[in-house]
């Protein structure tokens, strides 16, 4: 119902009176007041005249169902939004949405986690209104082989959204890894419910540094506001994202998975560099010159000899 209530108000941009509020939404005038009154803890700047009605003055800069579904447009992502001041880990939380059966694009965000994860075990900064943290339930019908073709979707999604939004050169390092000038400011994790080898439900774990002050962040990461010169509107960005996210995985679903490779490729930062790939005591050093079908990193070491890697932390060297 608050969604409706901002939706009018937003719409007409002027003072809308509580009878015409009343009749559109078939409420009582108390019910409107009441929902105003929530509005307003959430945020909203919302103006009241007698007998003329209420005015939408100033929009809050947070990620609540109210601000992200106004106007996405999506068809599976975002329709359901869990949204929460802080939580441990938007992915803990989804995750068990997933196992009580939560729907296809049901999504789970946060103003600031306690307990972010990162890739690799790594934590992932998160303070309070200062990044994107979400996270979102996918139910393809896949196998679990597949699951890495998912990787490697979101990053072009974000990538994408982030180029498009914030007009910045953002690149992909392998697998799914985004940059602006070598530092790091997005990064995706995904986890997955499988039976044997039936994949149930995936669960792709996103943050953003988006007005994120530097001194929190690792020394090899930086923030939209920083490459931007300016605050940037996370929940602009987020809706983006969602945008960019469905796309692919409708691109996906109908095309397979060639077209995502294909615009990874044209993304990515580490093609074609000297990298480094560590993968649980497995140490390789050489030029990333292709990715397989699956989203292998194909490298040609010092012998000339060609290695897959299908996992790892990779390490550009040399530039």
């Amino acid at each position: 119902m608050q969604a409706k209530i901002i939706d009018i108000l937003r719409k007409k941009g002027n003072y809308v009176s509580g009878e015409e509020i009343s009749k559109s939404l078939e409420i009582s005038r108390a019910a409107i007041w009441k929902n105003i009154e929530c509005l307003r803890k959430k945020g909203y700047g919302i103006e009241a005249m007698p007998r003329v009605g209420y005015k939408l003055t100033t929009f809050p800069d947070k990620l609540i169902p109210e601000e992200v579904q106004c106007g996405l447009k999506t068809k599976i992502l975002g329709k359901k939004i869990y949204y929460y001041e802080t939580l441990g880990s938007t992915m803990d939380v989804a995750f068990e949405l997933g196992l009580q059966g939560a729907k296809d694009g049901t999504i789970v965000c946060a103003e600031s986690q306690t307990h972010g994860k990162g890739r690799m075990g790594r934590s992932w900064c998160s303070p309070k209104q200062k990044g994107i943290y979400f996270s979102t339930i996918l139910r393809p019908d896949i196998h679990s082989v597949d699951v890495a073709k998912i990787t490697f979707l979101s990053s072009v999604a974000v990538c994408e959204a982030v180029r498009d939004m914030c007009a910045v050169d953002a690149k992909i390092k392998w697998p799914n890894d985004i940059l602006i000038d070598k530092k790091k400011v997005a990064g995706i994790l995904i986890e997955l419910n499988a039976e044997i080898d039936s994949v149930k439900f995936v669960v792709i774990g996103i943050g953003v540094n988006v007005n994120t002050n530097l001194k929190s962040l690792p020394e090899n990461a930086t923030s939209l506001k920083k490459e931007t010169g300016k605050s940037v509107f996370r929940v602009e960005l987020t809706k983006e994202i969602l945008r960019s996210l469905e796309k692919w995985y409708l691109v996906w679903r109908k095309d397979g998975f060639a077209p995502i490779i294909s615009r990874w490729k044209e993304l990515s930062l580490t093609l074609g560099n000297m990298v480094r790939i560590k993968d649980s005591g497995y140490s390789v050093e050489g030029k990333a010159i292709d990715i397989d079908e699956h989203g292998g990193l194909i490298v040609c070491d010092s012998d000339g000899l060609t290695v897959k890697r299908m996992s790892g932390d990779v390490e550009h060297i040399g530039d």
